[in-house]
């Protein structure tokens, strides 16, 4: 760490410690849940934070004031956000008027636009909890940050608050041309401070393609962690940055309504699961009861420090898998699938690992985008852009095929690109079949 790094590492902590030192309070209580090697020695040393949760919400809202007589957690009902927001006001544990309180949001790129409240505290906790999982991967503070991502307005820093926390800003849309990838290349190859990437895949995968055109040789450029957020990270996209740039890549997997939920550590490709600041449930699918060991489940959160909505029992919308989680040991996830509407079946109505899909593009290096839609139970389409003829389409449709079963019906589309979402990234499975299906339901429940 260079000099300028170390007085920005050393200014931010004597900040906090003029605050009262709560942030460092905060990371030394999360390191200590770490430290825990059995999982009901953690329940037992998270449960006064859980009880206060529950407490709070019983004798603070209208929406559980009916559960008084709680005994455990799983006396709570499931939630997801379209209860959280046809009971918003019944819910929240503070009035949504209260200036003291922060706003956690996301656009509904992928699902439903949702909002809730946060307390400082949370809002403290969040930000310890990206601390210890950055560091737990490389990344120091006063480490330069290349972010890759959507770069709406109200995520914008300005110029000078940029260069006082390091951080280089790189917009999805606009800021990954060709010939600004090589300015940003030739920048960080120059600038040879310990630095550390965080972003979109997609954004990775751009820079990756630019640098094969170019036939870049491996960058010396002091990269020390490669953090990926909010998309599906290949396999192909893994191996070109961990050549390219000499550092150790992992997926991250949060949203905005909670925070940091699991991460992947170095050389292991489960994901930590954050138990320090939320208990973690895999359901079944159809129904609020765990999933069977081993079985592809709803990911269902309690937010323990949340105290201004409570996400307690939140179904989160994504799907994964428990892994680690025998003997007492401290479960992690094996997988994450991401939405259940953004999750392929086959003709047999089963689920088909994601990473199946994703592995196209590793074996077919040739494409540089596809998008899988399921339009009924036996008939998918994929989007598929290339340069040039594909001569290998009818192995492609053969190879998926054999995971989507024989009397599936495949169609090619090419396209001269997969459209991003609103909020830049791009969905690689739509499940049109489900969506629609889920839609007629809940019609006819209404």
């Amino acid at each position: 760490m260079n000099l300028i790094s170390k007085i920005r590492l050393n200014t931010f902590w004597l900040l906090d410690s003029l605050k009262g030192g709560y942030l460092k309070k905060d990371l030394a209580d999360i390191k200590e849940c770490f430290e825990i090697t059995s999982f009901s020695l953690l329940k037992k040393r998270n449960s006064p934070v859980l009880r206060n949760l529950l407490n709070t919400a019983v004798n603070s809202t209208k929406f559980y004031s009916d559960y008084k007589s709680f005994k455990t957690l799983e006396d709570f009902p499931v939630v997801n956000k379209s209860i959280i927001k046809n009971n918003f006001d019944d819910i929240n544990i503070i009035p949504t008027n209260n200036p003291e309180l922060l706003e956690a949001s996301s656009s509904g790129s992928t699902g439903t636009p949702f909002k809730v409240y946060q307390t400082k505290r949370k809002a403290r906790r969040n930000k310890a909890d990206v601390i210890f999982f950055a560091n737990a991967v490389g990344y120091t503070i006063g480490d330069q940050l290349i972010f890759i991502r959507l770069w709406m307005k109200k995520y914008r820093k300005s110029p000078l608050f940029k260069k006082l926390i390091n951080i280089i800003e790189v917009d999805v849309e606009d800021d990954l041309t060709d010939e600004k990838i090589a300015q940003l290349v030739s920048k960080i190859k120059t600038d040879k401070q310990a630095k550390g990437f965080i972003g979109y895949p997609s954004g990775f995968e751009k820079i990756c393609k630019y640098l094969d055109k170019v036939n870049s040789p491996s960058l010396n450029c002091n990269i020390k962690s490669i953090i990926a957020t909010s998309e599906s990270l290949y396999d192909n996209v893994r191996q070109k940055m961990e050549y390219y740039f000499d550092a150790p890549i992992v997926s991250r997997y949060s949203n905005e309504e909670n925070g940091i939920l699991s991460q992947q550590m170095v050389n292991d490709s489960s994901y930590t699961i954050n138990w320090a600041s939320f208990f973690v449930e895999i359901l079944d699918i159809n129904k609020d009861e765990p999933a069977k060991p081993g079985e592809l489940g709803r990911v269902v959160v309690t937010d323990l420090y949340n105290l201004a909505t409570p996400l307690i029992r939140y179904d989160t919308g994504d799907l994964g898998k428990f892994c680690n989680n025998e003997n007492d040991n401290i479960p992690k996830f094996e997988v994450i699938t991401g939405r259940k509407k953004d999750t392929l079946y086959n003709t047999k109505g089963d689920i088909v690992n994601s990473f199946i899909v994703y592995n196209g593009l590793t074996k077919f290096p040739e494409l540089n985008q596809f998008q899988i839609i399921q339009y009924s139970k036996k008939d998918y389409t994929f989007k598929i852009n290339i340069d040039s003829k594909f001569a290998r389409e009818q192995e492609f449709i053969s190879y998926y095929k054999s995971y989507l079963g024989d009397n599936s019906n495949i169609s090619i589309e090419y396209v001269n690109e997969i459209p991003a979402l609103s909020s830049g990234k791009r969905r690689v499975i739509i499940n049109l079949h489900k969506e629609n299906a889920q839609k007629l339901a809940s019609n006819e429940n209404y």
